[in-house]
C-alpha cells in the first residue's frame, strides 16, 4: 500500500498531517470541507452539485441509490431535520464530491475518526463501491491502546494474544474501579447550570451561523449542527430536568432485589455510534426503544434505574424522562451519582453501543447491547432488530451467570487485544504543529504498521469480513 486518504473533521488537519507523514506511504492526502484546510477540500466541488442536485430535485443517482439516500439520511444527525429535498441534494451532492477525490487520489486505504455524520457516511459507502478500504482510527477500551474498526465491527488480527497479556489486561480492566466516575465530585446540576450552558451554545450558535455566510458555507456541517432548530436540541423549558431525579431513589432500588433491577446508563444523544452502528434503522428510533424496554420489563417485574451521562445536562430534552418517569418502577437518580457505583447495585445493563455494557459484563453482569466492537458470542444479549424487543425478558429469565466469570473476561480482553495496538490515540489533544507532541508520529508509524498487516495486501480484513449482500436492509451500508 502506497496512497492514503485522510478525512480530518474541524481542527485536527495538523495532527492528521503529523500522523500521515509517519505512516510510510509514498502519497498522503488529507480531505477536509474547509476551504484553505487541509491538502484539498471538497467545498466548492460540493456546492457546484448540490446547485444543480437542489434545483432538479432528483431523489437518487448512480452513486447513491433512493434506498441508500433514506438511509444516509435517517443516520446522519443534521440531515434528518433539515427538509427532505435539502437533505437529499447535500447527501447525492456530497456523494459526487467525494467520488471525484477517489477517482484522483486512488488511494489503496481512506481513514478517519470514527464515521458520525452523512459527510464521512457518503465517504466510507464511495470508497466501498470502489473496493477501497476504510479504517476509522479511535481510542481502545484497553488503557494506552489504540484501535480500527468500521461501522461499530472491530478490526482484528488473526494472530491472538498470549495468554499472559490476556491475564494481566483482566486484571486492569475487571476491576470495578478501574473506569473513572462520570462526575469527579459533587458537581451542582442545578436550573441555573442548564441556564449557562444553553446559553453558551446559543451564543455559539448564532456565531456560527454569521461566519456561515461570511465565509460562504452555509451548508457546512460543523455550522448547520450547532444550529438549535435541530430538532434534538435543548430548549429553555427543557431546564426542569434538573427536577425530574428521584432523591429517594436509593430507598426505591432497595424495593427491588438486585438481579431484578436494570440500570439503564444513558448515553449521548444523539450519538454517532448508535447512528452508524446499529444496523436495523428501526433500532435507530433510541428514545423510543428505551421506552419500550422499560413498559416491557418493569410489565415482569422489574425495576428500572435510570442514569443520564452528566455531559448531558444542559442538551437533553426532558421528553425521554417524562416518557420514562410514566412507566411503573422506573427510579431516576442524581446526575452526581457514578455509573460504577450503579453497575455494583444492579444485575442487569441495559445499553446501546456505550462502555457500560462492557463493563457490566466484564463484573458479571448481564449486559444487553446492540451491535458494538465489544460483543463477544455468548457474553452478551444483543438486540439486532426491533423484534429482539419482544422476547427480551424471556431472553433476561432463561439467562444464567457466566460459569466461569474468568473465561468471559479472557475472551472479551482476548477479543480486545486482538483489534488494539500500543499508541496514544489522545495525542490530537491540543496538538501543536509548531512543536508536535512525540506520541503523534509514533501513533502514525504504529499505525502504518497495523494498516499494512490488515490491509488489502496483508490479512485483508475488509475483503473477508464485509462481503457484498452483508447489510440487513435495503439500502444498507453495509451491502
Amino acid at each position: 500500500m502506497n496512497r492514503a486518504l485522510i478525512w480530518a473533521i474541524h481542527r485536527t488537519e495538523a495532527w492528521w498531517a503529523c500522523i500521515g507523514a509517519n505512516l510510510d506511504f509514498a502519497h498522503v492526502t488529507v480531505l477536509t470541507d474547509k476551504r484553505g484546510r487541509g491538502d484539498r477540500s471538497v467545498t466548492d466541488a460540493f456546492y457546484a452539485a448540490f446547485r444543480r442536485l437542489n434545483a432538479t430535485q432528483v431523489g437518487s443517482s448512480t452513486l447513491l441509490g433512493e434506498a441508500a439516500v433514506a438511509d444516509v439520511i435517517a443516520r446522519c444527525r443534521v440531515l434528518r431535520w433539515l427538509p427532505k429535498r435539502r437533505a437529499v441534494a447535500m447527501a447525492l451532492a456530497m456523494a459526487e464530491a467525494m467520488d471525484a477525490v477517489l477517482a484522483e487520489e486512488r488511494p489503496d486505504v481512506v481513514l478517519s475518526f470514527p464515521i458520525d455524520s452523512y459527510v464521512s457516511d457518503v465517504l466510507a459507502r464511495r470508497a466501498r463501491a470502489r473496493g477501497v478500504p476504510h479504517f476509522e482510527v479511535t481510542a481502545s477500551a484497553l488503557p494506552n491502546m489504540a484501535m480500527l474498526m468500521h461501522r461499530g465491527r472491530l478490526i482484528t488480527a488473526d494472530a491472538r494474544p498470549d495468554a499472559a497479556a490476556v491475564e494481566a489486561r483482566v486484571r486492569e480492566i475487571a476491576d470495578p474501579q478501574f473506569t473513572p466516575a462520570y462526575v469527579q465530585g459533587q458537581t451542582a446540576f442545578t436550573v441555573q447550570r442548564f441556564y449557562k450552558t444553553l446559553a453558551y451554545f446559543r451564543i455559539r450558535a448564532a456565531f456560527f451561523r454569521l461566519w456561515s455566510r461570511l465565509t460562504n458555507d452555509p451548508l457546512n456541517l460543523h455550522f448547520l449542527d450547532a444550529q438549535p432548530t435541530l430538532g434534538h436540541k435543548a430548549r429553555w423549558r427543557d431546564a426542569r430536568i434538573a427536577g425530574l431525579v428521584d432523591r429517594d431513589w436509593e430507598e426505591r432500588m432497595d424495593a427491588f432485589p438486585v438481579e431484578r433491577r436494570v440500570l439503564f446508563g444513558l448515553q449521548l444523544f444523539p450519538e454517532a455510534a448508535i447512528d452508524y452502528w446499529i444496523e436495523d434503522l428501526d433500532l435507530l428510533r433510541h428514545e423510543d426503544m428505551l421506552v419500550e424496554i422499560a413498559r416491557s420489563l418493569t410489565a415482569d417485574g422489574y425495576q428500572i434505574v435510570v442514569k443520564d451521562h452528566p455531559l448531558q445536562f444542559g442538551f437533553r430534552h426532558t421528553g425521554l424522562l417524562d416518557r420514562l418517569k410514566a412507566v411503573p418502577n422506573v427510579v431516576i437518580v442524581p446526575y452526581e451519582v457514578s455509573g460504577n457505583a450503579l453497575l455494583a447495585r444492579c444485575g442487569v445493563n441495559m445499553t446501546a453501543t456505550g462502555t457500560l455494557g462492557l463493563q457490566a459484563a466484564l463484573l458479571g453482569n448481564i449486559s444487553v447491547t446492540g451491535e458494538a466492537y465489544y460483543v463477544t458470542d455468548g457474553d452478551f444479549v444483543v438486540l439486532h432488530d426491533w423484534a429482539d424487543l419482544d422476547g427480551l425478558a424471556s431472553a433476561l429469565a432463561t439467562r444464567n451467570p457466566p460459569a466461569s466469570l474468568r473465561e468471559r473476561q479472557g475472551r472479551i480482553i482476548d477479543q480486545l487485544l486482538q483489534g488494539s495496538f500500543a499508541a496514544d490515540f489522545f495525542s490530537f489533544k491540543g496538538f501543536d504543529p509548531a512543536a508536535p507532541n512525540p506520541a503523534a508520529a509514533d501513533l502514525g508509524r504504529r499505525l502504518g504498521e497495523r494498516l499494512r498487516a490488515l490491509g488489502p495486501q496483508g490479512e485483508d480484513w475488509h475483503g473477508r469480513f464485509m462481503p457484498v449482500g452483508g447489510g440487513r436492509h435495503i439500502g444498507s451500508p453495509l451491502n
